[in-house]
């Protein structure tokens, strides 16, 4: 059995429930949820205080050496593996996307993926959830938005 490491992203700094494209399409009511697979589970109202989400990956080793993070919650090729919040419109049972947010994971070293599985702890990613013109994060976050601990 692969090592499995937890990740806990805790996001903060959320942009509401309205929001308005620069083409003026208005969004209502935007949640945010993570991507398992091609699904976006656990999603919640972007109005709150805060988030919290968890994931697991299966930890391997790639031909470097390096870290090689694998299962559902993984996107991505083994070069460039991340995991996706996604954000879109709740409508009763559908969730319709618009944006997402691209979480890398191959800046973790093996030694720190090593030691939050030998202490049965999550690596917690700290996101603040609204870009800098008021709307949801997307792409890649900026340093100035994502901490790891």
């Amino acid at each position: 059995m692969e090592p499995r490491l937890r990740v806990r992203v805790v996001g903060t700094d959320l942009p509401g429930i309205r929001h308005c494209e620069a083409d003026k399409t208005s969004r209502e009511p935007v949640h945010v949820g993570i991507q398992r697979g091609k699904e976006v589970i656990d999603d919640v109202p972007a109005d709150r205080t805060r988030v919290t989400f968890g994931a697991e990956f299966d930890i391997g080793t790639q031909p470097d050496g390096s870290v090689n993070f694998t299962g559902p919650y993984a996107q991505g090729d083994r070069h460039d593996r991340f995991f996706y919040l996604s954000w879109g419109v709740r409508s009763g049972p559908y969730f319709h996307m618009f944006r997402r947010l691209k979480i890398r994971l191959g800046h973790l070293s093996r030694a720190k993926v090593n030691a939050a599985i030998k202490a049965g702890k999550p690596l917690t990613v700290r996101l603040k959830l609204t870009d800098n013109k008021g709307g949801p994060l997307c792409a890649t976050p900026p340093p100035t938005h994502i901490s790891w601990e």
